[in-house]
């Protein structure tokens, strides 16, 4: 009685976090093509190396965010769904850290070469999104462990 129970409360909670991720993927969806049009007007304006320089990396920003927000939306879905822990879900997760650990590359180096040769002031927080992309890994890791655990306790019993 006491798996189902928490089995339930895992379906009930994933359907709840997988409501606000589906709101952050309409969001993204909203959000990528209205900073394309910045982008392409600094492009059009003559001798604006900074702002065509910041313009053009906020598109491939959010194109980013938005595939980690997609993966981390098929995990709750997947959960919400009953696959709890299987290969494609944890594998999702897994997806979600690795795209997040690229986003935080990406950005860090956008920022620093925006620093250095265009002397712009705006600072990136180093760090979160390494962070947190290693946590989700690990996570991944760990999940992949445990089912390969009960697996084998399976086979023994």
């Amino acid at each position: 009685m006491k798996n189902f129970q928490n089995k339930a409360n895992i379906v009930r909670v994933s359907k709840i976090i997988r409501s606000f991720l589906f709101a952050g993927l309409v969001l993204w969806i909203v959000m990528t093509p209205m900073t394309l049009i910045p982008t392409i007007i600094a492009f059009t304006m003559a001798g604006a190396s900074e702002s065509r320089y910041s313009h053009c990396g906020l598109p491939l920003l959010m194109v980013f965010c938005f595939i980690v927000n997609l993966k981390l939306f098929r995990f709750f879905d997947r959960l919400k769904n009953g696959h709890l822990f299987d290969a494609q879900t944890v594998g999702n997760l897994d997806g979600a850290g690795r795209w997040w650990i690229a986003l935080w590359l990406f950005e860090s180096l956008f920022y620093a070469i925006g620093h250095e040769y265009f002397q712009m002031a705006s600072t990136a927080y180093f760090g979160g999104g390494f962070f947190a992309g290693l946590t989700l890994i690990f996570v991944a890791w760990l999940l992949k462990e445990a089912q390969e655990l009960q697996e084998e306790q399976a086979l023994t019993v």
